[in-house]
């Protein structure tokens, strides 16, 4: 066979396979965009408290708190550092309580307080916001009754640990049991009418001794999350959008935060009425 009708079939045989296969030969997926890196360092790490910083730029301090983790003979980690953040890479601390007393140890929420507006005076920012899940989520809105915080963001958080006052709660018995006094009785008595919050919850039953005592007022939006558990973070970032929903609700966002999460997530805002807000 001569060599330009060898050639001329091969071509036939690789556009026939091309036609196969769908036409033309499928692109290359682009590659992720690189993720902006995040410089965390290690101020503090000891029984009673571990603490990191961001140093970042901008005008805003970002306070943020660990859960209790998912490896109970571990301390909690460190958690959110990189969707807390944000684009701009705003300045932040990072708070994990090893002991999981909810903030109640002896003088521990003073401390942290005090840590915070150390750090808030020394970076001279415009505004303090603080967002946490479960533990923290409770930690994040007990803050503002020390701290003066523009909006906090709680992801499945509790309210109260008390088992006076939430006595249907049966989680996180391992930790409760050491909390000697609840300090803390309640977050919602933390809560401050110059604040902003935004509270995300799962839509289960497990939820419910929690969800009574999120407080009717203007200042608090609700959401529900129909299909989810306690595991809200988990959800959010593999809907891929965790950074977006913490960085609308840094920034006060109450109408986007509430399409985003009703396309993404079919979720929906409670009115302090308790209607779905439209």
């Amino acid at each position: 066979m001569s060599d330009p009708i060898r050639k001329g079939r091969e071509a036939m045989d690789r556009a026939r396979q091309s036609e196969g296969q769908g036409g033309a030969a499928a692109p290359v997926p682009a590659q992720p965009a690189a993720r902006r890196p995040i410089h965390v360092e290690t101020l503090r790490d000891d029984d009673r408290l571990r603490i990191w910083r961001h140093p970042g730029q901008g005008r805003r301090l970002v306070v943020a708190f660990s859960g209790v983790g998912t490896d109970r003979s571990k301390p909690p980690p460190l958690e959110l550092a990189r969707v807390a953040t944000g684009p701009a890479g705003d300045p932040a601390l990072f708070f994990a309580d090893p002991a999981r007393s909810w903030l109640n140890a002896p003088g521990l929420i003073e401390e942290v307080a005090g840590l915070v507006q150390a750090e808030a005076a020394r970076l001279g920012v415009d505004e303090v916001v603080a967002v946490g899940h479960s533990m923290g989520g409770f930690s994040a809105l007990a803050l503002g009754g020390h701290v003066r915080l523009s909006r906090v963001l709680a992801l499945s958080p509790q309210f109260s640990v008390d088992p006076s006052v939430v006595p249907d709660e049966p989680r996180w018995p391992m930790f409760r049991k050491h909390i000697a006094e609840y300090r803390i009785r309640r977050a919602d008595e933390q809560m401050q009418p110059g604040t902003q919050y935004y509270v995300i919850f799962g839509k289960h039953r497990r939820e419910a001794p929690q969800l009574r005592l999120v407080p009717k007022a203007a200042n608090v939006a609700l959401f529900m999350l129909p299909d989810v558990r306690h595991d809200s973070v988990k959800r959010l970032a593999q809907q891929g959008v965790l950074e977006e929903v913490i960085q609308l609700a840094f920034g006060g966002r109450t109408r986007k935060l509430r399409i985003l999460l009703r396309e993404q997530m079919r979720g929906y805002q409670v009115s302090p009425e308790g209607r779905e807000a439209a």
